[in-house]
């Protein structure tokens, strides 16, 4: 089972907050390293994720995390996956 671009963003950020704490906040530059999609698609898929309330950002759009429904949502999702 291929997983979505906004997965695969959301899962690293949930990583991220559950290593350091609520909201899991990660510079975009270091985001695009960690999930496996070229930088113009990391930056669309947050753009979809923030219009939906999903992520937020800092005032200069360098970093960005979790909203609670963020984290949520991808938690749900990956604990309903079955286990290979």
């Amino acid at each position: 089972m291929q997983v979505s671009s906004e997965e695969e963003i959301l899962k690293v950020l949930a990583r991220e907050w559950e290593i350091t704490g609520p909201p899991g906040i990660i510079d975009i530059s270091d985001l695009a390293v960690l999930v496996p999609l070229a930088p113009s698609d990391t930056m669309a898929t947050l753009k979809e994720l923030f219009a939906v309330g999903m992520v937020d950002m800092n005032e200069l759009k360098s970093s960005v995390f979790l909203t609670p429904e963020g984290y949520a949502h991808i938690k749900k999702k990956t604990d309903a996956a079955p286990d290979n």
